[in-house]
C-alpha cells in the first residue's frame, strides 16, 4: 500500500509538472501572438506603399505565417520536455 501511495503521489508530481509547463506554453504563445500581430500592425501602417488591398492581404498571409511558425516552433518545444 504504502508503495502504491508512493506511486501516485510521484504520478501526481509528474501531472502537475505537465500541466505547469503547459500553462507556461499558453502563455508564451499568447505573448508572441500579441507581440506578432502588434509588430505588424504596426509595420503595414507605416508603410506608405501599402495602399492596395491585395498588398494588405500579402501581409496578413505573411503575419499568420510567422504567427504558425512561432506556435510550431513552441510545441516542437514543449514536446521535448
Amino acid at each position: 500500500a504504502a508503495k502504491f501511495v508512493g506511486d501516485f503521489k510521484s504520478l501526481a508530481k509528474e501531472a502537475d509538472a505537465s500541466l505547469a509547463k503547459h500553462k507556461i506554453l499558453e502563455w508564451e504563445i499568447e505573448n508572441i501572438l500579441k507581440a506578432v500581430v502588434s509588430q505588424d500592425i504596426i509595420s503595414v501602417v507605416q508603410n506608405a506603399s501599402v495602399v492596395d488591398t491585395s498588398d494588405l492581404q500579402t501581409e496578413l498571409e505573411r503575419m499568420k505565417e510567422r504567427f504558425e511558425n512561432c506556435i510550431i516552433k513552441k510545441e516542437t518545444e514543449y514536446a521535448k520536455l
